[in-house]
């Protein structure tokens, strides 16, 4: 079976993530073990380094990826502002020959609606695409993609009757 780098990445995640509780000697060798495992299915170098955060960094010879909670990665580009509000859940960037993603998820106190809003005016200028608002069962989702020829913007953000907060997922893809 054909591996792509977005599938080993998550595969490392995965693995890495259930074992990273298990103590710094037992986190090492279950690095390496998964390192392994890695390399042999797709055929290169693997390395995997967790943090006692929660968070993961793999590279590969086809790109890196890193994983973290909590914290909006670094690479996140200045001009896409969040909403004062939110809080980060996690944040993701992959490296790759195709590009660059930098994804976030996070909850803020707008509503789906406020959230798109936001994004349509902070990226008027950019072609928009794919924009939806749907409702159904005490939920709303909304979701755009906007691109300027170098960069594209994904946004999903859903809420619930239950408290009323929004679920939003944002990512910035620089176009290789």
């Amino acid at each position: 079976m054909n591996r792509t780098p977005s599938h080993v990445a998550a595969a490392a995640v995965v693995i890495a993530l259930i074992l990273s509780g298990c103590g710094a000697a037992a986190e090492k060798a279950s690095e390496k073990a998964t390192e392994q495992i890695l390399e042999e299915q797709i055929g290169g170098n693997v390395d995997i380094d967790t943090g006692g955060d929660g968070s993961v960094e793999i590279e590969t010879d086809e790109g890196s990826a890193s994983f973290g909670t909590g914290d909006v990665p670094e690479e996140w580009p200045e001009f896409l502002e969040l909403p004062d509000d939110v809080e980060i859940q996690s944040g993701t960037t992959i490296d790759s020959s195709d590009g660059r993603l930098v994804t976030i998820v996070g909850i803020t106190d707008e509503t789906p609606e406020e959230v798109l809003a936001r994004y349509k005016d902070l990226l008027a200028e950019w072609e928009i695409s794919g924009e939806s608002t749907s409702s159904g069962g005490g939920s709303t989702l909304t979701g755009a993609q906007w691109e300027n020829g170098k960069e594209r913007v994904s946004l999903a953000a859903s809420d619930t009757e239950a408290d009323g907060r929004t679920f939003l997922t944002l990512g910035h893809t620089t176009l290789g």
